[in-house]
């Protein structure tokens, strides 16, 4: 019975290719290769069409956005829904389903509460979280999950994601990314997440991050920007997110941005310096000159002749904490060098 409600529970990866390709009983006549309209490519949509997330047994929330890759297009039932009492809206109402019900382990979803109870006991990331792990200190652990591994673990993390992100995020193509999850050691529930490209050619050390909306307000994403800047010194290289980023990760940024020029500056290795450029700034802080000059604007510590207000730098410094409140990092849990 738990192994019924398994193959039920979600779309494979086997599934979500057929849907791609045309779907079971489309003739091969019927499948036209034509452009596709760029919201139909990312599943945007102007307004929310889930109303709540359950996820896991214990833990209900408003979605932020709509996303159409749940559903299919022309019926807008849940993909992998096999069940005419799904739990929509009426047709008027601007809701396609009114409860997604996702596994907080995996994130495997359905439309059918007695689904989640059912695949909640069998599902094996609860038991061993998948990827390897990269840092690990008495509070927090971060695990490198591939992409192409994991792919179905992935493909359903993205389609999350996408509840919660304003901006576009690819979830179908995972082989060519890594993420690095953050849960709380001993734990086997993501907290937050980010995805790499492996195949960057601006070399982003960034390329989406999501706290997961129980987990927020903990610094999580501040942890887990300062570990991307920690693989990007480890490959030597001058790094940063893609753009353009959302408008909480902007935020999320232009802090921790913030942080690390105001306190290299001065408390840290440029203190005792009289003249600073950018390209100093950036070989300390691994930041890339763009994104310093936005966040010295942000600081509005840039006076004439481009000269830096130290001052104001020092009043920043001290109304938002020192080094040991705010690093989020500590070098000693590091497994990165392999």
């Amino acid at each position: 019975m738990a192994a019924s409600a398994g193959q039920s529970f979600t779309a494979t990866t086997h599934q979500l290719k057929g849907k791609k390709n045309g779907g079971k009983g489309k003739s091969k006549s019927s499948v036209k290769f034509k452009k596709v309209p760029e919201e139909m490519l990312y599943g945007i949509l102007n307004e929310k069409n889930i109303r709540q997330i359950q996820f896991g047994i214990d833990k209900r929330f408003p979605t932020w956005y709509g996303s159409a890759v749940y559903f299919d297009p022309e019926t807008k039932k849940l993909g992998c829904s096999d069940s005419k009492s799904q739990d929509s809206c009426g047709s008027n109402d601007q809701y396609w389903l009114d409860t997604l019900f996702v596994c907080e382990y995996c994130f495997k979803y359905t439309d059918v509460q007695a689904r989640l109870v059912a695949h909640a006991a069998v599902c094996p990331f609860q038991y061993h979280s998948p990827g390897k792990i990269k840092y690990k200190s008495p509070e927090y652990t971060i695990r490198r999950v591939k992409g192409s591994k994991y792919q179905l673990f992935c493909q359903c993390l993205c389609l999350f994601t996408k509840l919660y992100l304003d901006n576009k995020s690819m979830y179908f193509k995972v082989d060519h990314y890594e993420f690095y999850i953050v849960y709380e050691t001993g734990s086997t529930k993501p907290m937050a997440f980010f995805s790499k490209d492996l195949v960057s050619y601006q070399q982003n050390n960034l390329a989406c991050i999501l706290t997961l909306p129980p987990y927020q307000r903990r610094g999580l994403g501040l942890l887990l920007i300062e570990f991307s800047y920690k693989l990007s010194q480890l490959e030597g290289v001058i790094s940063g997110p893609e753009v353009p980023l959302s408008p909480f990760g902007l935020i999320g940024y232009l802090k921790y941005w913030s942080q690390i020029l105001c306190w290299h500056l001065i408390e840290g290795d440029l203190a005792c310096f009289d003249k600073v450029s950018l390209d100093d700034l950036s070989i300390v802080t691994g930041m890339r000159v763009s994104d310093i000059i936005l966040t010295l604007k942000h600081l509005n510590c840039i006076g004439e002749n481009n000269q830096i207000y130290l001052q104001s730098l020092s009043t920043w410094l001290k109304s938002h904490g020192t080094k040991g409140n705010w690093f989020r990092l500590q070098d000693e849990y590091l497994l990165i060098d392999d």
